[in-house]
């Protein structure tokens, strides 16, 4: 089995959940490409930033599926090496803070506030972060930038991906 020093042991389901989530993270990029990409974005595929609460596999995932989709947004090598990196880091931390919630407890009011907290860094570090090096690349203002990707990044993970948290860890999907 292949070992990541950061996750453990992936076994074969980890790694076709990986591989899952990449193939859905890519295509519902490209799909909705015209706000998947660019400064007034709402990158849906951001929804699955998620999983890592859920599931160590969505880590491996989300970055290649990232790493993929940038390769088909065009706005190059920058953001295919620096946006899959800042996914990276961002799963890595949801995952790393739902270490914190008790798996055992059904009660989803007793987890939402880690799940709450959870999602904070794929907004904050993708608003931050890919805003440092889109703004420049697209020749807007990097506060604009900030706001407007941390903008289409709530609406990604709260307001659509928060319900299907919820909805996964009620269903004990993963």
């Amino acid at each position: 089995m292949p070992q990541f020093s950061c996750m453990g042991k992936l076994s074969i389901r980890d790694i076709s959940t990986a591989g899952v989530i990449a193939a859905v993270y890519v295509v519902v990029s490209y799909l909705l490409a015209p706000i998947s990409f660019g400064v007034y974005q709402v990158r849906i595929a951001e929804v699955l930033t998620v999983l890592p609460f859920i599931s160590r596999a969505a880590i491996p995932g989300l970055f290649v599926g990232c790493f993929l989709a940038n390769i088909l947004g065009g706005n190059g090598w920058v953001d295919i090496v620096f946006g899959s990196l800042l996914t990276l880091i961002a799963a890595l931390l949801t995952r790393w803070i739902a270490r914190f919630a008790d798996d055992k407890t059904d009660r989803i009011a007793a987890v939402l506030p880690l799940m709450l907290l959870a999602l904070v860094p794929p907004v904050l570090i993708n608003a931050f972060g890919v805003a440092a090096y889109l703004a420049p690349i697209i020749g807007t203002n990097y506060w604009f930038t900030v706001q407007m990707i941390g903008l289409g990044q709530v609406v990604a993970v709260y307001v659509l991906g928060l319900p299907l948290l919820i909805f996964m860890r009620r269903r004990s999907l993963f």
